[in-house]
């Protein structure tokens, strides 16, 4: 269910996104309300699952060598149960960043990360190839990120 933000929200809202840190007197001076307004409208976008996490994002460039790769999935099976266990199989990967059920010629796509070719070659053998769900898949290596944001424009 959508949560109706007013513009004090999309406010907030936006200026954690760029930094979930900021206390609430930093917010106060982007936002015309009191530091104590904030964290009680804080408080409430938490308890109704607007703020569905606080997290840290790592540079993977100071944590070593790291390949990610977009892997297409094209599915055998479409039963919803088939279709299900197989999602639930990639979610819970540690390597899988992001996967979507998605419309056209493939049926998931997934952003996932490794430290190497090898670990992918594992990733996908275990995982992708042998699975009985699964017709094709396609992975494509990339090269270079231009751009990277978890952000939601409000």
């Amino acid at each position: 269910m959508a949560y109706s933000l007013d513009r004090l929200d999309v406010q907030i809202l936006a200026a954690l996104q760029e930094n979930n840190q900021a206390t609430a007197q930093a917010l106060s001076d982007k936002v015309p309300l009191s530091p104590s307004a904030i964290l009680r409208r804080i408080r409430q976008y938490r308890d109704e699952g607007v703020i569905a996490a606080d997290v840290s994002i790592i540079d993977a460039g100071h944590v070593g060598e790291r390949i990610s790769v977009v892997i297409m999935v094209q599915l055998e099976m479409h039963s919803p149960a088939a279709v299900g266990e197989f999602r639930s199989h990639l979610a819970r990967s540690p390597h899988v960043q992001v996967c979507m059920e998605i419309s056209g010629a493939y049926d998931i796509s997934c952003i996932a990360i490794f430290r190497g070719i090898e670990e992918f070659n594992a990733f996908t053998d275990a995982n992708i190839a042998g699975h009985p769900a699964v017709r094709r898949y396609e992975a494509n290596f990339v090269k270079k990120r231009v751009k990277f944001t978890t952000a939601i424009p409000l």
